[in-house]
């Protein structure tokens, strides 16, 4: 399907024009919308928490939410908005992976021992995110 020359990729009832970097992936657990995501190495996807490396690099974030075994869609790179984000306060700042809750987003960096800081993007907007996933280093460790 195209619009004016550009491909368009369908995902559920919306459409996404070329920018996106949407995938779609098996789910580990409940998957909601907006969560950030990291990727097993059997191509599941997983919620990511920043104070477990198990459970670490940050993928990408969840455009549709799936149940435990089920298909959901998540976006790799470009704009996401959801009605779940409060990045009041954040605009133009980095947003990282949330050591408090699985799938979640914190605007000031992971900062105890053993945390693992990754930018998941920066608030272009109260509830926008602009995806650009950034490198992964473990407080007081090495960057892996």
């Amino acid at each position: 399907m195209t619009l004016h020359g550009r491909v368009l990729h369908p995902i559920g009832a919306s459409e996404l024009a070329d920018g996106f970097a949407d995938v779609s992936l098996r789910s580990l657990e409940t998957i909601t919308e907006g969560d950030v995501v990291y990727v097993n190495s059997s191509s599941y996807m997983g919620r990511a928490q920043a104070n477990a490396s198990s459970t670490m690099h940050g993928g990408g974030v969840a455009v549709k939410g799936a149940n435990s075994g089920y298909i959901g869609a998540v976006r790799l790179a470009g704009r996401y908005a959801s009605s779940n984000y409060n990045l009041s306060g954040a605009l133009g700042r980095n947003i990282y992976v949330s050591t408090g809750t699985a799938g979640g987003l914190q605007i000031v960096p992971p900062s105890s021992s053993g945390q693992i800081v990754q930018v998941i993007g920066f608030a272009v907007g109260q509830r926008e995110l602009l995806i650009s996933l950034g490198i992964s280093a473990q407080v007081g460790g090495a960057i892996f």
